[in-house]
């Protein structure tokens, strides 16, 4: 039979010694093996760190605008023009070689 989990608290991975536990509700989390105060973690979790970015981008006037689109010109029309030009000779050269 499992344990409740609410009783057993938030689950924390100890940042001295990678320990797995939980902290069973109390204020202070402590490392059952090290006994390192987990509050003191200099690496905060992953989803506080987004939160924080996101914020920050908001304050400065929401997402980047997106990049503007680059018309194609004469040249890269010319190129791909040419492209065709290759396909379809390689094209006739195969009928020729199959009769």
């Amino acid at each position: 039979m499992q344990p409740d989990k609410a009783k057993l608290g938030k689950r924390h991975v100890c940042f001295q010694c990678s320990t797995k536990f939980y902290d069973l509700n109390r204020e202070e989390p402590t490392c059952p093996s090290c006994g390192a105060d987990q509050r003191d973690d200099p690496n905060p979790p992953p989803h506080v760190v987004l939160l924080s970015k996101l914020k920050a981008e908001r304050k400065r006037g929401g997402k980047k605008p997106p990049a503007p689109k680059v018309e194609e010109t004469e040249d890269e029309e010319s190129d791909e023009d040419e492209d065709e030009d290759e396909e379809e000779k390689e094209e006739k050269d195969e009928e020729e070689e199959e009769e």
